[in-house]
């Protein structure tokens, strides 16, 4: 039985490129591995590229108190319009919902993600560290993404 969603975590971070070209390359799971230091492979299980309803796997590693800890994670397209794309990820400890919103600011795109999670048993200590650990995540994704734009072709 899922416990009740955590309070969403926001993560917001300037990249230097045109919104359009931002959300076309974050709403395309398969660019993960690019973007996200947690996922290692992604796969595609439904769809023909992004759509509603395009399903993907990734694999993600995660390193934590000098262990790995290695899942499958599943992604569907829940949403997608020009300025934002939802998605519902799903793993064997918690579904997310998620939504990541672009928008124009100076010479480039501010992102806003929302995360709100749901653990599906008891949480324990973990209710109160995934906020601080999905924000430091979160963010680093959002370095790594403004790093992606702003390194040449």
């Amino acid at each position: 039985m899922a416990t009740s969603p955590l309070r969403p975590v926001e993560v917001s971070h300037h990249i230097p490129a045109e919104p359009p070209e931002v959300l076309a390359f974050v709403s395309d799971t398969r660019n993960d591995p690019t973007w996200c230091p947690n996922v290692t492979e992604v796969s595609q299980l439904a769809g023909d590229g992004v759509g509603l309803g395009s399903r993907f796997r990734f694999h993600q590693s995660v390193k934590t108190g000098g262990r790995t800890l290695d899942s499958e994670v599943d992604v569907e397209v829940v949403g997608l319009t020009e300025d934002s794309v939802r998605w519902r990820v799903e793993d064997r400890f918690q579904i997310r919902d998620v939504t990541l919103t672009v928008e124009p600011d100076g010479a480039g795109t501010k992102v806003r993600q929302e995360t709100l999670a749901t653990f599906k048993k008891d949480p324990g200590l973990a209710r109160w560290l995934y906020p601080f650990l999905a924000r430091r995540t979160f963010r680093e994704q959002f370095s790594r993404l403004a790093e992606h734009f702003s390194s040449p072709d």
